[in-house]
């Protein structure tokens, strides 16, 4: 059985987001629903606590044991939600530099694998996260393991209409298709030298730079 989902168009007047969506979608997540959710760029799908999380890699054929990076509005915000992560140089003059946007950072966090963050630079998201408050959004490509992330509202909706059931109501917060890009470049600073996890939006290059060079693969 595919999972049923409601669908909020999230462009209002002058393409920003409507405030109607945002608030629908906002009460979804604090209700426990699953939101795929426009980034700066793919498609991701999204939950406030671990029951959504495990509804999440049910509609992914996901691993349900393997963590989900959490986006959020602002570093103070992240900081606030968050206060177990560890917060250095190298985090702070990285988050300065490219957040929001499409940087991932795995900070440790006291597991021993430590938790990627982002603060997200998609308009519509970023607004919905500051109605959240200081709540983080988990978040995760919108598509099944191994296949393509969705871009375009069309490769959502038919992702959605074929997914298994989750388990709970899901959302569609569509804010239209997305621009061709590279998922989020991903840099750990678990340990010292920072490691390159993924190449992507943000060229490694410049992470490089700002961490003086000291960026191993």
């Amino acid at each position: 059985m595919s999972s049923p989902f409601e669908r909020l168009e999230a462009p209002g007047p002058g393409g920003g987001p409507s405030a109607e969506a945002l608030e629908r979608a906002a009460a979804a997540l604090r209700d426990g629903a699953v939101l795929a959710h426009p980034t700066s760029t793919v498609y991701g799908l999204g939950a406030l606590g671990p029951d959504g999380d495990r509804a999440i890699a049910r509609l992914k054929g996901r691993d349900p044991e393997r963590p989900l990076l959490r986006l959020a509005a602002s570093v103070e915000a992240l900081r606030a939600a968050r206060p177990e992560l560890e917060w250095d140089e190298r985090a702070a003059g990285l988050a300065r530099r490219f957040w929001p946007g499409g940087l991932t950072l795995v900070l440790p966090d006291g597991s021993g694998t430590g938790l990627g963050v982002r603060v997200e630079a998609h308009p519509v998201t970023r607004a919905l996260l500051g109605r959240l408050g200081t709540a983080t959004l988990s978040s995760t490509s919108l598509n099944r393991t191994g296949t393509e992330p969705a871009r375009t509202s069309r490769e959502v909706e038919a992702f959605l209409a074929s997914a298994p059931d989750a388990g709970r109501p899901v959302v569609f917060l569509d804010a239209g298709d997305l621009p061709a890009s590279r998922p989020s470049t991903v840099v750990s600073l678990v340990e010292r030298p920072a490691r390159l996890l993924r190449a992507g939006a943000v060229p490694p290059e410049a992470v490089a730079e700002v961490l003086g060079g000291e960026l191993s693969t």
